[in-house]
């Protein structure tokens, strides 16, 4: 493989660990999400809270119920499931992309280096369209992301970390 290309190689390598670092955020902000929604829903709607609750302060039990209609409606209108599912697995495969990236960087120079290149680059090129389909995305995210890997010393790409 040229020179020019293994060139090509680190910028994919930075571009899957961005995407890998971003894809890692979001899949905390909204599993973090979902814990506090069924949190919301599992306390605010059991049986024991209710009854005590209804009991004492009745408009009071009502403000609860509203609180979990809101917050399971908010849920199912935000597609939080979906989002939650799709920026683990995006975040999984640019991690996959980076690892498979490092090792081609190692042996650039070696027979089918080319090859190996043109499918990772078919691979990039897949996860960009899959993503663009209603792939939750952060560009302050992003970009925080894309300073901090351009702020790490060479060769500290090898693995993307869990955000």
């Amino acid at each position: 493989m040229p020179e020019n290309e293994a060139g090509q190689v680190r910028k994919a390598m930075r571009e899957a660990r961005v995407r890998s670092l971003c894809f890692g955020e979001l899949q905390n902000r909204y599993g973090r999400r979902k814990q506090w929604v069924q949190g919301i829903s599992f306390g605010l709607s059991s049986a024991a809270v209710i009854a005590i609750i209804l009991e004492a302060w009745p408009e009071v039990a009502s403000v609860l119920a509203g609180t979990v209609a809101i917050a399971n409606a908010w849920a199912a209108m935000t597609n939080l499931d979906q989002k939650l599912v799709t920026s683990a697995t995006l975040r999984t495969a640019w991690e996959s992309l980076l690892i498979d990236y490092s090792d081609l960087s190692l042996s650039w120079h070696e027979d089918g280096a080319r090859a190996r290149f043109g499918t990772l680059q078919r691979r990039t090129d897949d996860l960009g369209t899959l993503a663009s389909f209603g792939a939750p995305w952060d560009p302050k995210a992003a970009e925080h992301w894309e300073r901090f890997v351009d702020s790490e010393p060479d060769g500290e790409e090898a693995t993307a970390e869990g955000g």
